[in-house]
């Protein structure tokens, strides 16, 4: 990834463990929606050019609307997910 820009920052996914049984895709995408919601420090990836008080490696809590809604991006083969500077509450 080159860079990020404007006001938005990149998040790493919280990741949850794999079961050993088979589930469909839903149920797979539910069980992600739940781990993030009950996921309170989520390190930050990546920020655009345009966000100040926020940096690489930083924790932060994110609100749960932006979790849900944020653009789920897959980069060197992890998950992360986009969300914009204001939806940020807390940093760590």
């Amino acid at each position: 990834m080159k860079n990020l820009r404007g006001k938005r920052v990149l998040v790493t996914v919280p990741e949850f463990k794999k079961s050993a049984i088979e589930i469909s895709a839903n149920d797979q995408e539910k069980m992600m929606q739940e781990a993030m919601t009950n996921r309170k420090k989520i390190e930050v990836f990546s920020v655009g050019d345009e966000v100040e008080d926020i940096k690489k490696g930083d924790m932060v809590y994110v609100q749960t609307y932006a979790l849900e809604s944020g653009e789920k991006i897959s980069i060197d083969d992890h998950m992360r997910i986009l969300v914009p500077e204001n939806s940020i509450a807390i940093v760590w």
